[in-house]
């Protein structure tokens, strides 16, 4: 395969994430609706560690900081829509 192969099949997998990533980021609009309701029951811990165990071993680490970033991404955006609602 040459490295323009790879490259394309790369662009393919960013534009999957890409759509992944916005539909989990929508999923958080309505966590933070929950939470802004119902309070919070935090999971991230078990989150973690249920991914890291889903990701093969030598990706575990990485796994597990991907998904820290993401949560935190989600938590940020929770914080932003929850702020603006009150202001």
């Amino acid at each position: 395969m040459k490295l323009e192969d790879y490259r394309e099949k790369i662009d393919t997998v960013d534009e999957k994430l890409v759509a992944l990533f916005a539909e989990r980021m929508e999923l958080s609009r309505a966590i933070a609706e929950y939470k802004k309701e119902n309070g919070d029951a935090s999971r991230e811990k078990e989150k973690l560690d249920r991914v890291a165990e889903q990701s093969p071993a030598e990706l575990r680490e990485y796994t597990r900081r991907l998904y820290t970033l993401l949560i935190e991404l989600s938590r940020d955006y929770q914080r932003e829509l929850i702020g603006k609602e009150r202001g």
